[in-house]
């Protein structure tokens, strides 16, 4: 008998990547506060996605259009198209006395709020712009530490859970909807046999959209669970590669 066999796996131990956005777009102060919560966490080795540039503004617009449920905040859609693990949304409001930070934390493959912290720090009398620049990102500094405990406490309880990847699946071709029904049966059932977990957040006669929890000592990325599920269907559909990111795995059934 293979004695290594009995020993356990340690959980990962990697921290999530982030990616940090406005609430309201072009706010007051946005740039000071996103710089202030950038450099914390930066500081403290996590790894920082930012959307830079036209280009992948156009990926994020694409990746709406191709996944069924357009009306999906940009913020979310845009930690799926960069392969941000968790997305940090931040708002600021200036008042005569005092600046005040909203921070909060969502879980990228499901949007699903995770905490959020509020921090306050007074002007003191000073209601010049250096003064509250400085302030806001005080108050961003200041609301972190807090908000970041309890990102990394979803972290630990959801990698022993297994690692997410949300999964859409375009139906194309003619299909009856006996037809339709039967593929449905076959693809959740065979997902649900292979991986920790399947959560399914829509199904229609064209698309299937899931979470998929995977065990992450048996597949490293997503590009692994793409292929597990390609495996799994080729018997009955014909699978094609749409678009992959560490969070998403887009693709078409035939």
């Amino acid at each position: 008998m293979d004695r290594t066999s009995q020993i356990p796996s340690e959980t990962p131990t990697t921290t999530p990547s982030i990616m940090v956005v406005p609430s309201q777009g072009d706010a007051p102060m946005s740039k000071a506060m996103m710089e202030s919560i950038n450099a914390y966490l930066t500081n403290k080795h996590y790894e920082v996605k930012s959307l830079e540039g036209q280009a992948q503004l156009d990926d994020v617009i694409k990746m709406q259009n191709d996944i069924a449920n357009t009306d999906d905040d940009l913020s979310y859609l845009a930690s799926l198209a960069l392969g941000a693990d968790i997305y940090v949304k931040f708002s600021g409001a200036m008042q005569t006395d005092n600046v005040t930070v909203e921070v909060s934390a969502y879980e990228t493959s499901t949007g699903r709020l995770l905490g959020s912290q509020t921090a306050e720090v007074k002007n003191n009398g000073h209601v010049n712009q250096t003064n509250l620049r400085a302030n806001a990102q005080s108050a961003a500094r200041k609301a972190m530490p807090n908000l970041e405990q309890k990102i990394l406490a979803y972290w630990k309880a959801d990698l022993a859970k297994g690692a997410q990847y949300k999964v859409v699946m375009n139906l194309k071709g003619e299909y009856s909807d006996t037809q339709i029904e039967d593929l449905q049966e076959f693809v959740v059932r065979a997902l649900k046999n292979t991986f920790n977990s399947v959560t399914m957040n829509v199904m229609t006669d064209k698309t299937m959209d899931m979470v998929v929890y995977a065990d992450p000592h048996r597949y490293g990325d997503s590009q692994e669970v793409y292929s597990q599920i390609r495996n799994l269907l080729k018997s009955v559909a014909e699978t094609k590669k749409i678009n992959i990111t560490k969070k998403l795995i887009l693709m078409d059934l035939r």
